[in-house]
Order: C-alpha cells, then structure tokens, then sequence
C-alpha cells in the first residue's frame, strides 16, 4: 500500500498551523483513491516530544525526521534528508504547505527522485482516469487542471486557507518512529554558511488584524490616487481599516502593513469589504474567516464572488464617489 506523507511545516520548533490544511488534503486523497496510508513527518533536532503528541492529537502514524542540522529551516538540509527518508518508504504522494518554505524546497525534493511536482493546488478531484488537481497559473487569474503521469510519485504544494482542517476525535493514538538522518554538506550543491536566526518582520498591522471592518482594495481600483476613496469609504465606519491585495503593495501604492493575503495578514473581521479585488487564493486564505463578505467588481465572473455573500457588479469609481455623496448630504 502506497503512503501519503504530509510533510509538516516548522518553525521555532512549533508545527504551523497549514500543516493542519496539509493533512485534510491528504485525507482526501486517501478517501479518493480509496487506499494508502497518512503519514506525518516532522523534520527537527529533536522531533520525539512533537512526535508524541501529534500522534495523540491525530490518531496518524508520525516520522520524527531528526537531524542536528534541522533545528533551523535549511533548503539544502531539508531536500538531502527529506530524500534519503522518503527513498526508503516510496510513497505515492508527498504533501507540504505552498508556504516560503515549501515553494523552496518542494521543486527540488521532486526533482531529486523523479517525482511529478505540482505547486500552488487549491483543489483535488477524481474522474474515471484518477485524481486531477486544481492550481492557480496566470497571476492566480486562472486555475489549470493537472494530470500527473501515471507510475510516479507526485510532491504538492498545498495553498493554505483552501482545504479545511480536521476536528481530530481519536481513540487512540498513531505510532511514532524516530529517523535519525545526518547531513553530509560534502553533497551539497551550495557552499554552507551559518545561521544566526530568522527575523520576523515587524511591520505587522495590529489595526488590520484587530478591525472589526476592513474596506479592502485591489488592482481594480485602477490607479494609486483612488487609494483616497478607498480611505474615506473605511472612514465611513467605525472600528474600520484599510487592506490591499498583493498587486498594490508590489507596485508601491501603499505598504505592506496593509497586504491582506497568504504573504500578509490573515484576518477575521466581522465585515470584509472587498473593492476592485478579483480574488486569487493567495488573498482568499487571509480573509477566510471573514463573518461576512461584500464584494465590489465590474466582472460579473470574479472569482472573489464564490466567497461572498453580497455582491455588487459595478466600477469601484463610481459606487465609491456615489457612496461618499450619500453619506456627505447626511
């Protein structure tokens, strides 16, 4: 029986909560191949203690993947003893979140064994052939569905915020097994360096995330100096902000303490109000947990109104300035 492995992500020692999202999308794999096994693997210097109680949490099977080398994220760490582990098992998937941290190692995991590998999959699904997967191409404008050849390994990059993670109710608890791998840096491909730490960027928007309204704005706002209505609209609210999509913090409209999104922040106000944002599942998984959605969009097809629960096909221009009359004659 071919296994699934999830590929758990680390940080400081801690398991990321994507890897929760990681191992609902490989129990659905299972249920929709109708065979293999879920394995957890838990790459750190010392996996056991995290191992254990993963065990206990999921009722999963759990591989504490320890390395000295791995106390601290290593792309090169990471593929070199990822490999010489999953060469052993010969799974028929391999899962991992489409974090910084995934997209840096997972091509070259793939690579390493001749494996398929699919990055950014925002959704599974089975026809008479066998499992397609869903992923976002063309500036997350468009989803190409993907069909792996048949025989092969297959390593994914799962977007966070898509697949919904399990309420963990087990009897009993998985097996854990330790693989104690060491790295020989003589294989790698770059010159080592060490490593001092990982910084956090402290530019975090603690008003965005404590909002109660966020008034978001995207690409089609169509200019920088429509920004302005887009901050009276917010004003128009109270315990409101301003958010943005990706695009607008790119092209230096605005900072990044306002990037909303997979690369920003993931918020879960009351009232999400989405202006000119088309809706890719980068920006999805941070407004997810929004209570309620309006969405404002001259495209009547915008991915952003299958999240929604209002939608309003018009230009942001126009519903703004009509928007802010009303309000000023009041």
């Amino acid at each position: 029986m071919k296994q699934i492995l999830v590929i758990a992500e680390m940080l400081d020692g801690v398991i990321q909560p994507a890897t929760w999202e990681i191992t609902a999308a490989a129990a659905k794999i299972k249920k929709l191949k109708e065979s293999g096994q879920i394995k957890i693997i838990i790459p750190s210097d010392d996996p056991l203690p995290i191992a254990k109680e993963t065990a206990k949490q999921t009722g999963m099977d759990v591989i504490g993947l320890k390395s000295n080398d791995l106390k601290d994220y290593d792309s090169d760490v990471y593929k070199q003893c990822l490999f010489k582990l999953v060469k052993t098992i010969d799974p028929s998937h391999i899962l991992t979140a489409h974090t910084s941290q995934g997209r840096d190692f997972a091509p070259g995991l793939a690579i390493s064994f001749n494996a398929a590998s699919i990055a950014c999959v925002n959704e599974i699904k089975k026809d008479d052939k066998g499992l397609l997967y869903s992923r976002s191409v063309l500036g997350n404008t468009k989803n190409m569905i993907v069909r792996p050849a048949e025989g092969i390994p297959v390593v994914l990059t799962l977007m966070p915020g898509v697949f919904q993670p399990d309420n963990f109710n087990n009897q009993k608890k998985g097996r854990v097994e330790i693989c104690e791998i060491a790295f020989d840096p003589d294989c790698s491909n770059t010159r080592r360096i060490r490593h001092e730490k990982i910084l956090q960027k402290s530019c975090e928007n603690k008003t965005l995330k404590g909002a109660k309204i966020i008034v978001s704005a995207g690409r089609g706002i169509g200019k920088k100096e429509n920004l302005d209505a887009i901050f009276k609209f917010a004003q128009c609210f109270s315990s409101s902000a301003v958010g943005v999509s990706r695009p607008l913090v790119d092209m230096g409209w605005i900072g990044y303490e306002h990037q909303v999104g997979i690369t920003g922040a993931a918020v879960s106000p009351r009232l999400y109000i989405a202006c000119g944002i088309s809706g890719s599942s980068q920006h999805l998984a941070g407004m997810k947990d929004a209570r309620f959605v309006v969405s404002i969009n001259n495209n009547p097809d915008a991915p952003i109104f299958r999240h929604s629960d209002l939608c309003i096909v018009e230009d942001i221009d126009p519903f703004l300035q009509a928007f802010l009359k009303v309000v000023q004659t009041k």
